[in-house]
């Protein structure tokens, strides 16, 4: 124990002892003016005994005080819970003194046949010693908190007090900022850092006063309004920790960019900002930049389907930092499209924006497009993807996905595009659902255009994704609605799990790839152990300030149709993933080189047995492709 928190308890002990024996001795005298005695008054009969008395009083009173946490409270920082437990102690340890007495009252066996008792005095005086002690220890107590105020003004009126979590660089210049702005709404209180060697130092005045692990008992003893995390470099599970530590404390956390954030253009690295859903990802986010990009990226004319969406418009405001010569961006929305040219012209002062609202579908138009712009580059976003709608949709999703995927492809080959990069997903991987088959299909389509082209003309190649968060209908989103709403909390099975990515990443993958692929590759990122959605629930009900299963129920709902447990990341005809050059970028490559003539004929053959509804051979087709397939699981007819 260290010395000044011993003289804190020595010093509370001592009033104390001060207190209950003056409460005592008063209240028999309080006790003898309303007395019916005369004459002599009431202290004076009990007086032989009241050494005994106060003995007795002492060790009881002084020990339930301690059972109740008494000497290990910050009392500066009183609160009603206090009062209770003050109310608790001193009313236990009363009615304890009044059955020990009444039992000492009787005859107690003593040495040689003597027997010992003490005279039990009037109950009154139990009660009147009660409320003395209760508001003197009260008062005692709360003396500290009142001056405490004195110095720092109170709760709803003083400035916020803030705990520092990062005693490096970034938390010297907040603190720093802080002093040096006047009118600051924040004060620093202290810092929390895992250095040894900073502990019980200061940065300009402010003390490193515990490691982080002692955040709950800081935040208590500095009667702390607010936490920030200023560690730029912080990893996923701190941020989670800490956020979600906080939370439990109903403390608001906030936390400064990471340097991705800072390096990618979209924050400062001063910034505060509140607490979200990639920083309790529960993993380090993977960043991925290179200045290969640049010199690839600028005075290039691209074009980018979706570019309405939640991937495609995060790759546009990516895409105009290396400045290309122009950005043609697509998309059927005409809202959606609108909102991204807005915003790359007036946030990002980008200018050569050309958006062209239309179906992917549309050959006519798409050669249109190709002929006018001359993309050099094509970053192709634009797909169905929300799994249980297409399975009640699913020509419009192998139309949309698929066919769609292979006008595009037609128009870069005719007009000359250098690179195609196709945004596919996990789904794409032993498909359940109609959704996956349809990107499994362009995906093919892809492998087959390389070998019978090469590299030479386009270069196509193919990124998968997890399940990205925050993305227009992702769980994320969802979760975020039934919060909002008090819930309940719909997860379809507790064993749930998916690989899960953040936009930023899904973007910065998709110009990765761009830039690495030389023809045909399959990418996917190193998205590390698939997360739970149970979890991730139970997460963001915490973010919010509330206990899962208490304050926000969660219910099982069962997985939807075409919804597997788990995602797999390659197919059986491929390898397990193969390291890529870039670090966090791995290549599925295949096991055996397929017979792409015949995989080419029966692509021909879906597409044009969708087209006219012959479901007969359209399922043999493609159970070509996808030999689990079964069409009265997957596919769904009206009919």
């Amino acid at each position: 124990m260290r010395k000044g928190s011993a003289l804190k308890i020595i010093r509370l002990f001592l009033f104390d002892i001060l207190v209950i024996f003056s409460s005592f001795i008063f209240s028999f005298f309080l006790r003898g003016v309303i007395s019916i005695y005369s004459g002599v008054g009431l202290f004076e009969i009990y007086s032989r005994y009241v050494g005994y008395y106060v003995i007795v009083i002492l060790v009881i009173k002084l020990a339930f005080f301690a059972l109740f946490g008494m000497y290990r409270r910050v009392w500066k920082y009183a609160s009603l819970k206090d009062m209770v437990a003050i109310l608790e102690a001193t009313a236990l340890s009363t009615i304890f003194v009044g059955l020990l007495f009444y039992g000492l009252s009787q005859p107690v066996p003593w040495f040689r046949g003597a027997t010992f008792s003490l005279p039990y005095f009037p109950r009154s005086i139990l009660v009147i010693d009660f409320l003395l002690t209760l508001v003197l220890v009260i008062i005692l107590r709360f003396s500290e908190r009142y001056f405490n105020e004195l110095r720092f003004g109170r709760a709803d009126a003083r400035k916020k007090r803030v705990l520092i979590c990062g005693a490096g660089d970034a938390g010297e210049m907040m603190v720093r900022e802080m002093i040096r702005q006047k009118n600051s709404d924040y004060v620093p209180v202290a810092f929390l850092d895992d250095d040894a060697a900073k502990l019980k130092h200061q940065i300009h005045g402010v003390r490193v006063v515990a490691p982080i692990e002692q955040l709950e008992d800081v935040v208590q003893k500095f009667a702390i309004d607010e936490i920030i995390i200023a560690i730029p470099s912080a990893p996923g599970n701190l941020r989670k920790e800490i956020a979600l530590r906080a939370k439990a404390l109903s403390i608001p956390c906030k936390t400064l960019p990471s340097m991705y954030e800072v390096i990618d253009g979209r924050a400062f690295l001063y910034q505060v900002r509140e607490i979200s859903i990639e920083d309790i990802l529960g993993r380090e986010p993977v960043r991925i930049h290179a200045p290969e990009i640049i010199s690839a990226i600028k005075d290039k004319a691209i074009l980018v389907t979706g570019a309405g969406g939640s991937i495609g418009s995060e790759i546009c405001r990516q895409l105009v930092r290396f400045r290309p010569a122009k950005l043609v961006i697509l998309d059927h929305s005409e809202n959606n499209l609108f909102l991204i040219e807005n915003e790359l012209k007036t946030k990002y002062e980008f200018n050569q924006v050309y958006p062209i609202v239309a179906s992917i579908q549309v050959k006519k138009v798409i050669e249109d497009v190709f002929k006018r712009y001359k993309p050099s580059i094509v970053f192709h976003s634009a797909a169905y993807k929300h799994v249980p709608l297409m399975q009640l949709n699913p020509e419009a999703a192998i139309e949309n996905n698929y066919i769609g995927t292979k006008i595009l492809c037609r128009a870069a080959l005719d007009y000359g595009v250098g690179r195609f990069v196709l945004l596919s997903t996990d789904k794409a991987v032993r498909p359940s659902n109609v959704m996956g088959i349809s990107k499994l299909l362009a995906e093919k389509h892809l492998q087959v255009l390389t070998d019978k082209f090469g590299n030479k003309k386009t270069k196509f190649i193919t990124v998968r994704f997890g399940n990205v968060l925050e993305s227009n209908g992702s769980v994320v989103n969802i979760f975020k609605q039934q919060i909002e709403n008090g819930g309940p909390v719909s997860v379809t099975h507790p064993k749930m799990e998916r690989y899960l990515m953040t936009i930023p990443e899904a973007s910065q993958l998709a110009i990765q790839a761009c830039i690495m692929g030389e023809g045909g590759e399959i990418y996917v990122l190193n998205m590390g152990q698939p997360i739970s959605i149970l979890e991730l629930a139970r997460n963001m009900i915490k973010l919010f300030g509330m206990k899962p299963e208490s304050d926000i129920d969660i219910v099982y709902t069962g997985p939807r149709n075409g919804e597997k447990l788990s995602e797999e990341l390659a197919r059986d005809d491929e390898e397990e993933l193969v390291q890529s050059d870039f670090k966090h970028i791995f290549e599925a490559k295949l096991k055996v080189k397929p017979d792409y003539r015949e995989l080419e004929n029966t692509l021909f053959c879906i597409e044009k047995e969708v087209q006219i509804n012959d479901y007969n051979n359209l399922f043999k087709d493609i159970r070509k492709v996808v030999p689990e397939f079964d069409e009265k699981v997957i596919w769904y007819r009206s009919e």
